[in-house]
């Protein structure tokens, strides 16, 4: 049996929608781990994803959650062949059981109490969840509902239409700060006036 190893190759450019009261925080620091917060899909972490439209959603989300600030998106350039070493990863090529129970168990999860995975990926790869998954979340634990239910509701729109894996879009994670070497913040994009202006 050959020795066969897994390449995984990243794209040019991801996207963080954030608030642009934050950008001179993300410029000292990209990957901050003492603002990462606990029950998110994947964990702890720095989210990203290839979609500059999806991040623009995320930003304009944080703005009508905090009402403050204008949405913001940052631009970052990857370089994966800057890490002195080779970092883990968990990749979710599409839905699956498997992978809602992974969201369920990381949202679920009680904010002091330890991850629960025994070993966490350095980076995390795979589908988000739709609709309002905080709520879905809140319902299933009180109803005591199981991974099969979750992932029937987190597939779901607020139409009550079923997504696939294209339509719900995809997120990176990068939850440690050892990764910071390969990611750059090259521009960002701020909200203003009713149109989105570039800064390089």
């Amino acid at each position: 049996m050959p020795d066969i190893s897994i390449e995984v190759v990243f794209p040019a450019k991801v996207y963080h929608g954030t608030l642009d009261i934050f950008l001179d925080g993300f410029k000292a620091q990209l990957l901050n781990s003492s603002y990462w917060k606990p029950n998110r899909d994947f964990g702890r972490g720095f989210y990203t994803t290839i979609s500059i439209e999806q991040a623009r959603m995320w930003a304009r989300a944080m703005q009508d959650k905090l009402n403050t600030g204008n949405p913001c998106v940052l631009e970052i350039a990857l370089f994966p062949d800057r890490l002195p070493s080779q970092p883990s990863y968990r990749i979710f090529t599409g839905i699956s059981l498997n992978w809602a129970q992974y969201i369920y168990e990381h949202r679920t999860v009680a904010v002091d109490a330890p991850d629960p995975c025994s070993v966490h990926a350095d980076i995390i790869i795979g589908p988000m969840a739709d609709a309002d998954t905080g709520k879905i979340v809140a319902n299933g634990v009180k109803l005591k509902k199981n991974a099969d239910w979750f992932m029937d509701k987190i597939t779901r729109n607020h139409a009550n239409r079923r997504l696939d894996s294209l339509k719900l879009g995809n997120q990176i994670a990068f939850g440690s700060e050892s990764l910071a070497p390969m990611l750059q913040l090259s521009g960002y994009e701020i909200y203003q006036g009713k149109r989105w202006r570039s800064h390089g």
